[in-house]
């Protein structure tokens, strides 16, 4: 089962023209939904920052709310990372997400999420899944954070109120027109993004920084405060073990790159920009990976290179024929300088809350 392309990342196609109807019935629904939702959302007590997309996925939004969980532990926070769980099974929520011992996480992903599980694995902080972010909020404060991170918090904005409202969005989705889901990637009109504080513009071309990035956006965004977002390869582990590898082993070798990604393209360019040679294997996006597929590779290889969000959805009783690799990968902001200023700021607008 390979993924195919949203056909909104190429040229527009004529049946995606008469999408577009619906288009306007799922922007008059969000219109209806915000006219019903005004008024001022509950705060936590804490620091609050949200890290959401307007367009649908691929942006780089999880790593950026790992970078931001790694930041408030520097600065002396507890911090808890509140999701919905995209993929989960039903069950009690609020949910602290907790993986014991060896688990790989595909049970774990199972009933919380694979961006759930990823969070939890990096160790930065409490990992909490419920739909009703207030409600997560509180059970995270009660147990002893002191900040909390929301992901995919941008289209929740009248369940809980913020900080720092930071908005993600892809270089190449602006270079299309504002097509609003079905027809278009993007979940919102291009007005909402007024309402965040910061713009991230991710997947933008090598060395389009300031002022020439601002002006190869669309007119309606040049006024935003604009930053670029990019994902930096940091090394490899090896799977299951979770022993750490250099990126040289992927020099001129031939992989295949295991994925159910919204965007795996993005994942093939990095591993080609490493030196690899790598054959996509695609499914769809939080594609859960059954031994029967996994046992039918597209072609032959040296290895096979999956993503941290992938690997957590592979069987643990897999034993493939070929070294598995997890690519590491961070997130990288420029200008570095006035981004994290902003943060800190966000993060220290209440004293932290003390602990026995």
């Amino acid at each position: 089962m390979t993924s195919r392309p949203e056909p909104w990342l190429g040229r527009i196609a004529a049946w995606s023209l008469l999408l577009y109807p619906a288009s306007l019935l799922y922007a008059l629904g969000w219109a209806c939904l915000r006219l019903f939702r005004k008024g001022r959302p509950a705060k936590a007590g804490v620091p609050v920052l949200s890290v959401g997309n307007l367009s649908v996925g691929g942006t780089g939004k999880s790593l950026l709310v790992r970078a931001l969980l790694k930041r408030a532990a520097r600065k002396g926070r507890r911090p808890a990372v509140l999701l919905r769980g995209y993929g989960a099974r039903s069950g009690p929520r609020p949910l602290r997400v907790r993986i014991r011992g060896r688990d790989t996480g595909e049970e774990a992903s199972q009933a919380c999420g694979d961006e759930a599980v990823e969070h939890a694995l990096s160790g930065l902080g409490a990992v909490w899944v419920d739909a009703d972010r207030l409600r997560a909020a509180k059970a995270a404060v009660a147990e002893g954070a002191d900040c909390l991170v929301l992901d995919d918090g941008f289209q929740r904005r009248w369940q809980l109120g913020r900080d720092l409202d930071l908005l993600l969005v892809d270089y190449r989705d602006l270079q299309s027109k504002e097509r609003l889901l079905p027809a278009g990637p993007f979940r919102e009109p291009w007005s909402q993004a007024a309402l965040a504080d910061l713009i991230l513009v991710s997947g933008a071309p090598k060395g389009l920084q300031g002022a020439a990035l601002r002006a190869a956006l669309p007119r309606a965004w040049r006024a935003r405060n604009l930053f670029r977002l990019d994902r930096v390869a940091t090394g490899l582990r090896s799977w299951p073990q979770g022993a750490a590898l250099p990126l040289a082993r992927l020099h001129a070798k031939r992989v295949l790159a295991l994925s159910g990604l919204g965007r795996p393209q993005a994942f093939e360019d990095t591993l080609r920009a490493l030196g690899a040679l790598p054959q996509a294997w695609r499914f769809r996006d939080h594609h859960r990976f059954s031994l029967a597929e996994l046992r039918r590779p597209p072609a032959q290889a040296s290895m096979i290179i999956t993503t941290a969000k992938d690997a957590v959805r592979l069987p643990a009783v897999w034993r493939p024929e070929l070294p598995v690799c997890v690519l590491q990968v961070e997130s990288r902001v420029s200008p570095a300088a006035p981004f994290w200023r902003r943060v800190d700021a966000a993060l220290g607008r209440r004293a932290p809350i003390s602990h026995p």
